[in-house]
């Protein structure tokens, strides 16, 4: 299996430095096995140059400027975050720093950690009272107990690391992943693309090229995006097998939010706004079955990107909805234009054009 690069940083001018260099300098020899690890006293600009060849990044302590920055640089590349404060967050060292100039900066970074390991029960304690990250994990430090090895804590923090890798797949996904990932759903939910035999043989050959934590990390993508069924029948389709791997299984944090996982309502509107559905009376006929399901799927889909996330399960659904539900599109346009939707479905359009390659040919034009 390939190793995953980690950055390990401790800077030489913290208040733990000495603790926390025994510490780190012994999990970094048992970690090298597994990684490509990095072990860093100081930061530069050629460090923060080349930040996002890292997989994930652990810092030992806290209020050291060169950790905000590291921090900051980390957190705009989507890069998983791991902290240990090295008592850094106990009552008598918080209090030093809670009004300082920094402190809502601080706050901030600590709060969008991936993960924030404490080191003992009187640790995890106090962080608990500070109410700023629910994704802490006890790892007790070998250095002050001997009720633990070197060996468990580094076996504990690989764990700590693959949780926090595939807790964040989403911002790990590229532009050649996704289109990839779309390209394949296309095929599964409409087989017709069969026939593009210059686009399956592209899709083939890139899946061959793959990596095991790249697969890994796409079969967590699509079953978060609830269109792992459309994947898993898109490679079928293109005759690709795809590895075993029960990714309900795999320890991960909650997502911050919650995705529906049926299907987009298209009978039935979302929204409970009695202006919506008399507008939706008035300009959708009875006999308009193709025309007024997009519609209501167009509503309910606006009203899932404004109150949340869209997952892109309810855009596969509007394509499938849009290439094989018989409808009138000119009088779909003038419908959308009522309902003060033409905007946004310019939009949507464009989306499935360019994630699902919808056809230009199915496309609702609403400029004419």
């Amino acid at each position: 299996m390939e190793k995953q690069n980690l950055l390990i940083f401790l800077p030489s001018g913290s208040a733990s430095y000495a603790l926390g260099q025994a510490y780190v300098s012994k999990l970094q020899t048992l970690l090298t096995q597994d990684y490509e690890v990095t072990c860093l006293h100081s930061l530069d600009r050629s460090t923060l140059a080349v930040l996002d060849d890292y997989d994930v990044i652990h810092v030992f302590t806290l209020w050291h400027r060169s950790v905000l920055h590291l921090l900051h640089k980390a957190y705009s590349l989507h890069i998983p975050v791991v902290i240990t404060p090295l008592g850094d967050l106990q009552p008598w060292v918080y209090a030093q720093h809670r009004h300082s100039y920094d402190w809502l900066r601080w706050k901030k970074v600590i709060a969008k950690a991936s993960a924030v390991q404490v080191c003992g029960k009187l640790e995890e304690h106090s962080f608990q009272q500070l109410h700023l990250n629910a994704r802490k994990v006890l790892i007790k430090n070998p250095i002050l107990t001997s009720m633990v090895t070197f060996e468990s804590v580094a076996q504990a923090t690989q764990r700590l690391y693959r949780k926090v890798i595939d807790s964040n797949v989403r911002f790990s996904i590229t532009e050649e992943i996704y289109a990839l990932l779309c390209g394949t759903i296309q095929i599964g939910i409409d087989d017709f693309m069969l026939r593009d035999h210059e686009q399956c043989n592209k899709l083939c050959q890139q899946w061959a090229k793959l990596t095991n934590e790249q697969w890994r990390m796409i079969l967590i993508y699509a079953t978060d995006e609830h269109v792992d069924d459309y994947l898993s029948l898109g490679l079928e389709r293109l005759n690709i097998s795809k590895p075993e791997l029960n990714v309900h299984d795999i320890d991960r944090y909650p997502l911050p939010w919650k995705y529906p996982e049926d299907d987009l309502p298209s009978d039935t509107l979302i929204p409970h706004s009695i202006l919506v559905r008399s507008k939706l009376s008035e300009n959708v006929d009875k006999n308009e079955v193709g025309e007024r399901k997009l519609v209501i799927e167009l509503i309910n889909l606006h009203h899932e990107s404004e109150n949340g996330r869209v997952p892109l399960r309810h855009l596969a659904n509007v394509y499938m909805t849009l290439r094989f539900t018989p409808m009138d599109e000119d009088r779909v346009a003038d419908i959308l234009k009522a309902m003060g939707l033409a905007d946004f479905t310019q939009k949507v359009t464009k989306k499935l054009q360019k994630t699902l390659r919808l056809p230009d040919g199915y496309a609702i034009n609403m400029r004419h």
